[in-house]
């Protein structure tokens, strides 16, 4: 690293995530104990251990019910939340004075305090916006909605968002992206109503729209980092490959070529590109045409038969499956050895068509590939729930990713095989 940064680190098959403030050029020794606690040794460790303790218990970020520190008028609430704040900085405060953290280290978590609270304080206002606009207009609704505003511009002119040491936060995402672009700017420019507050609030999936908000609400680095965040989201490591996102990442290439965010989409992207062109990419990605007429799973393992394939159930969505995809390459390996073919069958629905497709490029899923029509998804139930008591204690219906194993005459070997980063750990296929 360069300079400070926050770091997730998620241990594997394990749904505890530590956020880690690190410096640049230090050496760390890190360690999870019996109670998935983490302890870190190494430079600045004590105002690391703090930091473990203050975001965990600011896990409920903005799902905090912030009404019961309100309940005593004494403060109000952004003394409130001022307060708060400084009581976690105090802490850290007393490590610095005692030397047991750096100047830097603490200026990182000060940012990073700012950055969490004024988001925090945003999206408070910003729902009592909502609330004023989705009531009928009077005279006290108008002066309250001036209020509001106004308290709103008073937290980003003193936490602009494109202050460099906020970016450094974990929460400038939303802070940014979210309080400051999608919502701020949008009712300071007074693009919306009354009439059409509930669309914006659910415009996700206008993603040319965004990218002009950002491009005009931003320059130089916090422009690069927010159209880089925005590509990224919308593609692969997100749902989908949105076909919108191609030109913003033809200007993010013109525009900083030499970006170090390039590395995290750049690839996804290029197939996405070759897809949505109608240029020719790998021939050894397959689809079957016309599947929609095929309403069994034993339909189309008649149709593959001779051939033994390794099914791979999932859906553009599920981002468990879209994990495994990252061991591909290993296990095409595998596979081949066993000369077995990988049948990758999808579960998203006709209108996601081209988005699937892209996908497959995008991720590079050599074999053979189907879209499920809702019969075959109520066959592939029935396949799950044979030979188990419904009534019992057992799911009702299968989970994805789902992998099974099927021979040349088209028998199911396992019907619950290994995940792809269980083979390469083992390197079988059988259980």
């Amino acid at each position: 690293m360069k300079e400070g940064r926050f770091i997730f680190i998620r241990t594997s098959g394990s749904r505890y995530k530590y956020l880690l403030p690190l410096q640049p050029g230090e050496k760390y020794k890190i360690s999870i104990d019996e109670n998935n606690g983490l302890l870190a040794y190494g430079p600045n460790e004590a105002g690391i251990e703090l930091y473990q303790s203050v975001w965990n218990e600011g896990l409920r970020p903005m799902a905090m019910d912030w009404g019961a520190f309100f309940e005593n008028d004494t403060f109000s609430r952004d003394e409130m939340i001022e307060k708060v704040k400084q009581e976690e900085l105090t802490g850290f405060k007393k490590l610095l004075d005692n030397k047991k953290i750096t100047r830097s280290f603490y200026k990182l978590i000060a940012g990073d305090r700012d950055c969490f609270y004024a988001s925090i304080s945003a999206e408070l206002y910003l729902q009592d916006m909502l609330k004023i606009y989705r009531s009928p207009k009077t005279d006290n609704s108008i002066l309250a909605e001036e209020n509001t505003m106004k308290q709103l511009q008073n937290i980003f002119d003193r936490y602009k968002p494109d202050d460099k040491n906020l970016m450094k936060s974990p929460s400038w995402t939303k802070y940014a992206l979210s309080m400051y672009t999608k919502f701020y700017k949008q009712y300071f420019a007074k693009h919306i109503n009354r009439d059409n507050i509930e669309s914006l609030i659910n415009a996700d999936s206008h993603f040319s729209f965004w990218f002009e908000q950002i491009r005009q609400s931003f320059s130089d680095e916090a422009l690069e980092s927010a159209l880089a965040l925005l590509i990224y989201r919308a593609g692969p490591e997100n749902n989908d490959v949105v076909e919108a996102s191609v030109p913003a990442f033809e200007y993010f290439k013109e525009k900083y070529p030499a970006s170090h965010y390039l590395q995290y989409f750049q690839y996804y992207m290029n197939r996405a590109i070759l897809f949505y062109s109608g240029n020719k990419l790998d021939s050894s990605i397959y689809f079957i045409e016309a599947g929609d007429r095929i309403n069994s799973f034993s339909e189309l393992i008649f149709q593959l038969r001779g051939k033994k394939l390794y099914v791979d159930i999932w859906r553009i969505t599920c981002g468990p499956c879209r994990g495994e995809f990252q061991y591909k390459d290993s296990l095409e390996i595998i596979l081949e050895q066993h000369d077995i073919i990988p049948l990758y069958i999808s579960l998203d629905n006709n209108n996601q068509d081209k988005k699937w497709k892209a996908l497959v490029y995008a991720y590079n899923l050599r074999g053979i590939h189907f879209r499920a029509n809702q019969a075959f998804i109520d066959d592939l139930n029935k396949l799950y729930l044979d030979g188990k008591n419904p009534g019992g204690n057992e799911k009702k219906s299968f989970s994805i990713p789902w992998y099974m194993l099927i021979d040349k005459n088209g028998h199911i070997v396992e019907k619950q095989a290994k995940r792809p980063s269980e083979i390469i750990a083992t390197k079988r296929l059988l259980n």
